[in-house]
Order: structure tokens, then sequence, then C-alpha cells
């Protein structure tokens, strides 16, 4: 009944109708949402204290430095060579996640930095769980140079090791078997028999033109001839020999007693690889050197080379020459590669002279030591591809020297300074000259420049005392070429020591010369 009424109440009432609707409405949406709440999980939150941690980034394999080392050698041998104790060494790289290393070796006698032979490559670890990778080398007579590795990795990174300095006692002139006769390789002691034999270096011989001047001074200087040089043909059994270089005149000397006897143009080291400057020895000289090309992937390439093969001195294909003089720690005399290597930068620090002055030096050192090897002899050894070592009764002085104004016999010579060490600047010229007593009140600093300017890496200037004293000096000052081979005008050579190409697959004598 009471919702019978409630019904006809509401009928009659819209107003009232409408306000019950809108209060059951909010009941029902305030139990709706007591209900959503009830069914949601409370939010947790979590204070961290102090910085949110972050998870270590690997370090790529690539970024860790490859190591290389050689065994056996013996590291204080020779500075900083390493020389090999064996016939055979073995270059171990360490090298962790490597996927691929590259031996390499450029010999002190290459012509570019870019010259060098790849000795082995290996695309796996020899031994895994240490990361290394191994290989044997056969190191021959003649093997001194860089070897180093360049190492891949497979997210395309490349590295190179450090390179170590190896070598060979042979190569480094230490004295080899003496007895001839018991000797297969063609050694021999061929002793001086003269009676006049005295040491070319002794200090007290009165001829001995290394006193009071310094290392870097010529001994073609007036200082050190008194002013005048003799010239002399070679006495035989007169044992008083020396050799002198000046690298920024490319000239080198054969004295005798303190005489000339002989002068030749040479080629010398680049300016990456300067020769020290400062006495050498010789104590041997090696007729037909051989060339034992190393297991790389150029001379597996090439068409007449086989790895480890014994290529003689005869042999067009070795890049050696015939010739070579050891002068200790791997630097050499020997054969220069053409005319066009005389007067220039071209060598890792080695002299190089043409074939016919290394053999008349030869023919010298052999007449005035009295040595037991005639002059047809070394022909004919020069003539066939048997290797002899000629050793010397005593050690062969070769004092190397870098004068760039070299007063001569009253005339001054301004040579270029070829390795840049900054001898050619007006204050070193005037404190030359100086010591000449030369009095430079005529001629002042803009005109001594001047004179240096006239200086050229293909020619020297050359000027009288007597003119500089009169203020003539650029009036009367000539230009001269460096060598004989520059005044018949055959093309200079550029030094390439900066240039690092990668030319691994030069052919083997550009690679070993």
């Amino acid at each position: 009944m009471f919702a019978r009424r409630t019904s006809r109440l509401l009928k009659g009432n819209t107003v009232l109708r409408n306000t019950i609707e809108k209060f059951y409405l909010a009941i029902a949406l305030s139990l709706s949402l007591i209900l959503m709440s009830a069914c949601v999980a409370p939010e947790r939150r979590v204070e961290l204290q102090g910085s949110t941690p972050t998870l270590p980034t690997p370090t790529p394999a690539s970024a860790q430095q490859p190591t290389i080392a050689a065994s056996p050698v013996d590291d204080a041998a020779a500075g900083d060579w390493k020389v090999a104790s064996n016939d055979a060494v073995t270059l171990t790289v360490t090298a962790p996640g490597a996927s691929e290393v590259a031996f390499l070796y450029r010999p002190v006698i290459a012509d570019e930095d870019g010259n060098f032979v790849q000795l082995k490559n290996l695309i796996e670890p020899t031994d895994r769980a240490r990361s290394q990778f191994q290989t044997n080398v056969q190191t021959s007579e003649d093997f001194a140079g860089d070897v180093w590795a360049r190492v891949s990795y497979p997210d395309g990174a490349k590295k190179e090791t450090e390179h170590l300095a190896l070598t060979t006692r042979t190569a480094l002139g230490e004295s080899e078997p003496t007895d001839a006769s018991n000797n297969t390789d063609g050694t021999a002691n061929l002793q001086n028999t003269s009676p006049n034999n005295t040491a070319s270096n002794n200090p007290n011989n009165p001829n001995n033109t290394n006193a009071s001047i310094g290392e870097d001074e010529s001994r073609r200087s007036d200082k050190a001839t008194g002013g005048k040089i003799v010239r002399a043909a070679l006495q035989p059994d007169n044992p008083d020999i020396r050799i002198t270089v000046n690298v920024p005149a490319f000239k080198l000397t054969l004295w005798q007693n303190g005489k000339e006897v002989a002068t030749y143009p040479v080629g010398v080291g680049r300016k990456k690889f300067p020769i020290p400057i400062g006495e050498r020895t010789a104590n041997k000289v090696i007729l037909n050197p051989a060339w034992i090309p190393p297991d790389s992937s150029w001379v597996r390439a090439s068409s007449g080379v086989e790895p480890y093969e014994r290529i003689e001195a005869s042999d067009p294909r070795n890049p050696l020459g015939k010739i070579k003089i050891p002068l200790g720690d791997a630097y050499l005399l020997h054969e220069a590669q053409s005319p066009s290597d005389l007067g220039n930068l071209v060598s890792h620090g080695c002299v190089r002279v043409l074939r016919e002055d290394l053999l008349d030096i030869v023919k010298k050192i052999a007449r005035a030591r009295a040595l037991q090897i005639s002059n047809e002899e070394i022909d004919e050894t020069m003539n066939t591809s048997e290797r002899q070592v000629i050793n010397l009764d005593q050690p062969l002085m070769v004092d190397i020297n870098y004068d760039t104004h070299v007063v001569e016999g009253g005339v001054l010579y301004l040579y270029p300074d070829v390795y840049e060490r900054d001898t050619n600047t007006v204050e070193q010229l005037r404190a030359a000259l100086n010591a000449f007593n030369v009095d430079l009140s005529k001629l002042d600093d803009g005109a001594l420049k001047e004179m240096l300017n006239r200086v050229s890496d293909e020619q020297l200037f050359v000027v009288k005392l007597a003119d500089i004293k009169a203020g003539r000096a650029l009036e009367r000052g000539t230009n001269e070429p460096l060598t004989p081979q520059q005044a018949k005008g055959e093309t200079r050579k550029t030094d390439t020591s900066d240039n690092n190409s990668d030319s691994a697959a030069r052919s083997s004598n550009q690679a070993m010369r």
C-alpha cells in the first residue's frame, strides 16, 4: 500500500521524483568508488639511499694494448738491440680478443718507412687460454731491423704493438770463427804479417787526425789537418788507415798516416733514421753476403723466390749487393742501389757506396793491412757466389761527422743542414768563422744570412776566407753540386721518412734494400 501511495505521489510530483533519482544515483556512484579502491593494491614506495646504481659497461677487447716479446734474446748485448741467441727466434703477441695478427719486419737497410715484409699472418691464437699468437722466425746472418705486429679485432679495430729492434751477433759485427780450415762458410783469419803493424787509432800517433776537434767537426777541416790536406797514394804494408764520413757533405774519405788516399760520394740515412754521429769500428769485410727471404705473403706470392731459400750474392734477386762492411749495431757500409743514391738521404742509417768504389776501398784496406788476400783473389771471389768473410787483424776506425761549415785549405764550404739540426744559422756561421780569426766587421748579419741562403739540398756554397775578410763573399762565392752525380743532372731522391703508407706488397729488392 505504501508503494502504491508513493507511486501515485511521484506521478503527481515531478520535482520530487527527480530529487529522489538523483539521491539514489549519488549513493550508487559512491558505492562503486569504494569497491574500486578496495580492489587496487596500495602504492608501495621504496626510498633508495644515495645515487642510483648502474651496471658496468663491458670493456671491448680492442681497448687493450697488445704486446710483443721475442725469445731467446740477449737484452743487454747491444744497447736498444735485442740480439738473438739462436738461429731461430719465437715471437709472441699477447692480444686478448684479437681475430688476426700479422708479424711484420723492416730491415735497417730498407729504403722507405713503408718498406716492410710480413713474416707471418695468424687468424687464430696458438694459445687461446693466454690469448697468445706465436710464430718462429729463422734469423739469417743479415737479420737486423724492427719487428712488430699489427693486430685486428672483430669490431674492426686495428692496433700495433711496440717495435722491437732485433738482430743477430753476425749482423752486429761480432767475431766469427777464425780457423778457416774448420769453417765452411768462407770465413778467413787474414792476419797482417807486416812488422809495421800498429793501431790506426793510437792516440800517440802524430798523424791521428782525431785530436783536438769535436765529433761533429769534419776531419777535412783545417783544424784537423793544420791548414792543408796532403794527398798521397796508398802505401802497402802501412796499416795506419781510417775512414771518415761527413754526412752533410755526402763524402767518405780514406786516410793513411793522416794523408788523403781517396774520397768517394755516398748516400746516408734519412731524417727519421740518421746514422749516429761519432766513432765506429769495422772488424770484417763480407764478400757475397747471402739473402734468405722470410716466410712472408709477398715472398710466397712471388714467382721466383721461396721463403728461407738461400739467395746467393750473384743472384739478381739478392738485394744486398756484393759487399758489406758491418760498423756495429747493425749499421753498414754497403752497396748503393744506383748512382742516384749518392748525395741523398736514402737508408735506415747505413752508408751507401757504389760497388766499384766499395771494391776499391776493400782492396786498399787489404793492401794497407797486408792481409793474406790479393786483389786478384778478391776479384775472383766477387765473380762467384761464394761468401767470404775477411776478418781484419785490428779494428778499422770509421768516424762519422756532421759539419756544415768546413774550412778546408783556407776555403769555406757551406753544406746543407740535411738533418735539420739548426747548424746553418747566422750565429753558428759567425762562430765558425771567428774560430779562424776572420774579421766580420765588413760583413753584417744580412750578408751572412744570404750566404746561408745560397745553400740548397743539391748545392753547397764555396768562398775563400780572404774574400770574406775583404767583404766580397757574396760577389766571389760560388755554388757547386754536392756530388759528381748531381753535377751530371741525375735525379735527386726525396726523403720519404714521414711517409707511412702500408706498401707491404713490394718487390723483394724494394722491400730489403
